[in-house]
């Protein structure tokens, strides 16, 4: 596992899974880049992939299989901006994405903002760097599946805040 710099230990969260990541690693690059983002769903709301965005991190077992290989791919491209850890920048922002039948990214964006542009480009670009995904199973969506997730910054001995 890389060591981060300077010192600085970073914890990444990607619907309640934790990271230690590498805060001067670089996104890989995506071509063309589409709007992506990810957020996390009211507490009570529905969950119908029809009417709502599914959160990534729901526990019904319908979605389990295809959301884990979701994240899977989504933490393997999210880091945690170098110029934001060495700054103390935390947050918490939320993304909402749509995936085609197919597994392409039909569109992103940010639904709630950290406060701190640096990190909502990186939860965004981490979504957009990861598809396309699987294609979605008949089970879990019929159509377009919007997901919902949450990207939380934070640095070791910190909540999540943003500066």
């Amino acid at each position: 596992m890389p060591r981060p710099r300077g010192g600085i230990i970073v914890v990444l969260v990607l619907a309640s899974l934790t990271l230690t990541g590498n805060p001067g690693a670089q996104p890989k690059p995506q071509e063309p880049p589409t709007p992506a983002s990810i957020w996390r769903q009211p507490r009570g709301a529905s969950t119908s992939p029809a009417d709502a965005a599914v959160p990534l991190e729901t526990n019904d077992p319908r979605f389990q299989a295809y959301f884990s290989k979701v994240r899977e791919q989504i933490k393997a491209t999210w880091i945690y901006p170098s110029v934001a850890g060495e700054r103390g920048i935390q947050g918490e922002v939320v993304v909402e994405f749509r995936i085609a039948k197919d597994g392409r990214l039909e569109s992103a964006y940010v639904r709630r903002s950290s406060g701190a542009a640096i990190l909502d480009d990186y939860s965004l670009r981490a979504v957009q760097t990861a598809a396309p995904f699987p294609p979605v199973p008949d089970d879990v969506a019929h159509e377009t599946l919007v997901i919902a997730s949450t990207f939380r910054y934070v640095l070791p001995g910190g909540s999540p805040r943003t500066k």
